[in-house]
């Protein structure tokens, strides 16, 4: 499939869909702590009731599904607070996607499931990644995700290689990044936020990285806005 199909169908997807009112949208959960980065991210409201978010060049110009905290802006590290999302699931073994490199395999079985239920996009999408380390730029597997504006949007189901289910809600740290996510960009901002929070002592990470694109391959990739999260608990969270 040509890259210029994957722009067209891209577009044709990620407009802002069925619009919530503005206080609904800007609702969303905390942003816990900000531990690097002065870049603010101002919401932009739309005629049609939607709530879009800029950050210098960058736009996320796609809802975020409901109670989703408002991205990161690049080079900005942060703590946030997710809540639980219902997602559309597609796995696969080996590497994946890198950066927009290899996302079509993934990227076109969920575009029909969405497409087929009547369901609207949303940003951002997510994609996690299984044995991918500061220093292994080779992941073992990933999951790649298209994310329900709202529970009601659509029923869990499994088929194929595609899941819908819900995933629980979870404490990040995030770091915004400007341009392609690839494996390599992956693997330096591991690095960077293993320092910063072993240097926090606040939190610990958890569980591997996850990466959250809100722009399609219609945008420039100088003015691609992405994020790189790890998972934490509290340090000294009691037991439960």
């Amino acid at each position: 499939m040509r890259l210029s199909t994957l722009i067209a169908l891209s577009a044709a997807c990620c407009g802002p869909g069925t619009a919530l009112a503005e206080d609904s949208v800007t609702k969303t959960s905390p942003i816990i702590e900000r531990l690097t980065g002065d870049i603010e991210v101002t919401p932009a409201p739309q005629k049609d009731g939607a709530v879009f978010y800029r950050a210098g060049d960058f736009r996320v110009t796609t809802p975020l599904p409901e109670g989703y905290p408002r991205p990161t802006p690049p080079g900005v590290v942060e703590v946030k607070q997710y809540p639980e999302v219902r997602r559309a699931t597609f796995t696969g073994r080996g590497a994946g996607p890198n950066g927009m490199k290899n996302s079509s395999k993934a990227f076109f079985p969920l575009f029909a499931h969405i497409k087929l239920r009547g369901i609207a996009m949303t940003a951002p999408v997510e994609i996690d990644y299984s044995g991918l380390t500061e220093n292994d730029t080779e992941p073992d597997s990933y999951e790649m995700s298209f994310l329900y504006r709202a529970k009601s949007d659509g029923k869990i189901e499994s088929y194929g290689k595609i899941t819908v289910a819900d995933a629980k809600p979870v404490l990040v740290v995030a770091i915004g990044v400007a341009g392609d996510v690839t494996l390599d960009k992956v693997s330096a901002s591991i690095a960077k936020l293993n320092d910063i929070i072993t240097d926090s002592g606040k939190w610990r990470v958890i569980g591997e990285p996850r990466v959250l694109g809100y722009n399609g391959p219609d945008v420039p990739q100088p003015k691609r806005w992405g994020e790189v999260q790890l998972p934490l608990e509290v340090v000294g969270r009691p037991a439960e």
